[in-house]
C-alpha cells in the first residue's frame, strides 16, 4: 500500500498586503526626507541664475560707462521727467547682446503720452516695451511677468538701480540723490567716493501681481503690492499702519523694464532686504526695497561688479553705507 505524502500548497510569488503596505510607507518616508533636499538644490541652482543675471547687467553697464564715460542715466535729462524717463536698464541693451530690441526704442520720442495718472506708453513704444527677457527676470519669482499697465503690455524686471536710502531730500529720482541713479544723472566712477567695491549697484525685487485694489481693501500680497498715495508730498512710512491712509494699493512694481519709473526699475535702502513694513509711493517718490523668495536674503552686484547675497538680517547702518556713493561710512560687517 502506497502512502500519499502530501506536498505543503506553494506560496505565491507577490507580496502580501502587509509587505505592500510597508513598502509603500518606506518610499514615502524617503519622498520626505528626500524631497527638501531636492527643492532646497533647485533653489541654489536658481539663486546662482539670479546672481548671474545681475552679475551680466553690472558687466553691460561697465561696457557702457567705457563707451560714453558714464553710467547709464535714469531718463534723457534732469529736466525730461517722466515722459522720457527710459531706464538704464534699457540703455545697456546693446551691452548684453540686446541691441536688436534695443533698436525697436526711440530715444528722441517720449516714452509715454499724457500726465500724472493718466499716462500711457506712447504706442510707437510699444512693440519694445511688451518685450520680456530673460536675463531681467529672477527664476525663484513665479509672479506676473507680462504686466496690463498704461495702456500697454510691459514686460516685467525683477533688477533695480541704486536710488540711495530713501530719507529726504534723497527720496525721489526727480533730483540727485545720495545713491548712483536718478533722472539725468552722469555718474562717472570717480564720484563714487566710497569705492566702487563698498557701493550697491544693482538688486533684486518681487515683481508685483499686476492688480490693484482699492483702499478700502487689503492688499492681496503684501509682497507683491505696495501702498499708493496721492498728492505731491512725500510719504516715508515706517510700520504698515503709516499705510492705512494709502489711496490704492498697487500692484506694478517691477511691471516695466524699459519704464524707468522708481517703482520699476529702482531700490532704496529705507528699509532692510526682505522687510515685512509694505512699499509705499507717491508722485515719483517713495521707498522700495530689495527682496525675493531666496531664502534668508537678496542677489545684489556691487559697482564693481562683484556680485554677493546679502542676508535680510544686515543692520540697517551696513545695508545703508552700501547704498551711498561718498558718505564715508564704515560698510564690513
Amino acid at each position: 500500500m502506497f502512502r500519499r505524502y502530501l506536498r505543503p500548497p506553494r506560496r505565491s510569488g507577490g507580496f502580501t498586503l502587509v509587505e505592500l503596505l510597508v513598502v509603500i510607507a518606506i518610499i514615502g518616508i524617503l519622498v520626505a526626507l528626500l524631497l527638501p533636499a531636492v527643492q532646497a538644490a533647485r533653489e541654489a541652482s536658481r539663486r546662482s541664475a539670479c546672481a548671474n543675471n545681475l552679475r551680466q547687467m553690472a558687466l553691460a553697464m561697465h561696457n557702457y560707462e567705457s563707451a560714453l564715460g558714464i553710467f547709464p542715466s535714469i531718463g534723457i535729462n534732469a529736466t525730461s521727467g517722466s515722459q522720457y524717463a527710459y531706464s538704464p536698464q534699457a540703455k545697456i541693451l546693446p551691452f548684453c547682446e540686446q541691441a536688436n530690441l534695443q533698436d525697436l526704442v526711440d530715444f528722441t520720442k517720449p516714452l509715454t503720452t499724457g500726465s500724472g495718472g493718466s499716462q500711457v506708453i506712447n504706442v510707437v513704444q510699444r512693440p519694445a516695451a511688451q518685450v520680456t527677457l530673460a536675463l531681467y527676470l529672477c527664476p525663484s519669482d513665479s509672479g506676473p511677468k507680462l504686466f496690463q499697465s498704461n495702456g500697454a503690455d510691459l514686460g516685467g524686471s525683477n533688477y533695480m538701480v541704486n536710488i540711495g536710502t530713501g530719507t529726504p531730500p534723497a527720496h525721489s529720482i526727480a533730483k540727485e540723490n545720495d545713491g548712483l541713479f536718478w533722472y539725468g544723472s552722469q555718474m562717472r566712477f570717480a564720484e563714487i567716493l566710497d569705492g566702487s567695491s563698498n557701493t550697491l549697484l544693482m538688486a533684486e525685487a518681487i515683481r508685483g501681481n499686476n492688480i490693484e485694489t482699492n483702499p478700502a481693501s487689503l492688499p492681496k500680497d503684501k509682497r507683491r503690492q505696495y501702498a499708493s498715495f496721492g498728492g505731491t508730498s512725500p510719504v516715508l512710512p515706517n510700520d504698515d499702519a503709516a499705510c492705512a491712509g494709502a489711496t490704492r494699493w498697487s500692484g506694478n512694481r517691477g511691471s516695466s523694464w524699459l519704464w524707468g519709473r522708481e517703482f520699476n526699475t529702482c531700490f532704496t535702502s529705507y528699509k532692510q532686504p526682505n522687510d515685512k513694513v509694505t512699499d509705499c509711493g507717491i508722485n515719483g517718490a517713495g521707498n522700495f526695497k530689495a527682496a525675493s523668495f531666496h531664502p534668508g536674503g537678496v542677489n545684489v552686484v556691487r559697482a564693481d561688479g562683484s556680485g554677493d547675497f546679502i542676508r535680510d538680517n544686515i543692520s540697517i547702518a551696513v545695508w545703508q553705507a552700501l547704498s551711498t556713493r561718498g558718505k564715508g561710512e564704515a560698510t564690513a560687517e
